[in-house]
């Protein structure tokens, strides 16, 4: 064998066994979501449910139907609300400030890059104190507002060097045929960078569903918690029940791989042409 043969037969073998270590834990949570009590603290792991069982998740969707379903419909709402508001203020100022040469664009950049390089819960503090003072605590806009505040810088900078990268004749010659500046950004603009679009709305509806700090800190309604809440407060204090745990992670984790295998060669090409416009 060649050494070219030679090494891409070692990066196959590397990238299989990372695939393997990745998603690892994936397996082992499903497979747990399957098991009964007495297999999984057993002494000796077994890699597979010798015994079947779907109690985990029966516990989770019949015998808690009400509750279970209302959280659904919260990480729903919080997700979505999520992602429109995020994507559609991050798209408008990512265009401002790639087309219009202004001295307080850099600032605003570095302020959006200190946000993504601080730890969101230091925002945690004040924006209850925030919140609690304008009637937003124990709301599901209070979760939204504190997860849009790291999806809006986040979409900011993924999304501006796509429109740096638009030529700005392409804007003037759709004014010269009678476009305005708000029809040239909605025809010309946006379907050139929707890969870019697509990757924020992403990510951001992802960061919606997947939040537990935001929710478990301005939320003290049950009523209005979301999945990750729930899930949180299943890990009892004395015991836990393993195999519903795991079908409740099972149940969160379906609607995370949706959105990436559907969307997977869009989310590659964005992230890709963000990486090399940049």
């Amino acid at each position: 064998m060649d050494r070219s043969a030679v090494k891409k037969a070692a990066l196959s073998l590397a990238t299989v066994v990372l695939l393997i270590i990745f998603l690892f834990p994936i397996y082992w949570m499903v497979i747990t979501s399957l098991k009964t009590t007495t297999e999984i603290f057993a002494k000796t792991p077994t890699f597979y449910p010798h015994t079947v069982t779907f109690e985990g998740y029966t516990a989770q969707l019949f015998r808690a139907t009400y509750s279970i379903w209302l959280n659904v419909r919260n990480s729903v709402v919080i997700a979505t609300l999520t992602m429109v508001i995020s994507t559609t203020l991050a798209t408008f100022s990512a265009y401002g400030l790639a087309r219009f040469n202004l001295r307080v664009n850099r600032y605003v950049l570095f302020a959006y890059l200190i946000t993504q390089m601080l730890p969101t819960v230091l925002f945690l503090t004040p924006l209850f104190m925030l919140f609690n003072q304008v009637g937003m605590l124990n709301t599901l806009a209070a979760p939204v507002v504190f997860t849009c505040l790291h999806g809006i810088p986040f979409c900011v900078i993924t999304l501006r060097p796509y429109f740096l990268s638009i030529p700005r004749e392409l804007e003037d010659a759709a004014i010269i045929d009678g476009c305005n500046r708000f029809s040239a950004f909605t025809r010309i603009m946006l379907p050139i960078s929707y890969p870019g679009v697509i990757v924020c709305a992403a990510f951001t509806f992802l960061w919606g569903w997947g939040d537990l700090m935001g929710a478990l800190t301005f939320l003290q309604s049950d009523r209005l918690h979301p999945l990750t809440v729930n899930m949180y407060k299943a890990i009892g204090e004395y015991s836990t029940e393993w195999n519903s745990l795991m079908a409740f992670a099972v149940i969160i984790t379906i609607p995370v791989l949706i959105i990436f295998v559907t969307l997977q060669k869009h989310l590659i090409a964005g992230l890709a042409s963000g990486a090399v416009k940049g």
